[in-house]
This record gives C-alpha cells, sequence and structure tokens, in this order.
C-alpha cells in the first residue's frame, strides 16, 4: 500500500514540476516580450504605465 502511494506522489510530483517548469518559462517570456514593448514604447516617447507591485517584486527577487 505504501509503494503504491509513494509511486503516486512521485507521479504527481513529477507532473507538478513539469507543469511549473512551463509556467516559469512562459513568465520569462512574456517578461521578456513586455519588456520589448516598454523599450519600444520610451524610443517612441510614450511612457508606458507603471508596472504592478507584483511584477516590480518579480523584477526585484526574481521570485
Amino acid at each position: 500500500m505504501l509503494e503504491k502511494t509513494v509511486a503516486r506522489v512521485d507521479e504527481e510530483n513529477g507532473r507538478l514540476r513539469g507543469r511549473q517548469s512551463r509556467l516559469e518559462s512562459s513568465l520569462r517570456a512574456c517578461t521578456w516580450t513586455m519588456d520589448l514593448w516598454a523599450r519600444q514604447m520610451r524610443d517612441a516617447g510614450i511612457e508606458p504605465e507603471p508596472p504592478h507591485p507584483l511584477v516590480e517584486e518579480y523584477n526585484r527577487t526574481g521570485v
């Protein structure tokens, strides 16, 4: 019984790690894209709105 539970938890953890990895990759891609857009706006003389506080925290800490 314990072996089945451990196997199930290992499988679930593997799936969760895969999802987390994809989510982190998507977040990095979105961040890169938004940074590109903000630079394009500034180059065109348009000041973008300040980022949300959670975005500021992520930019500061990477978490």
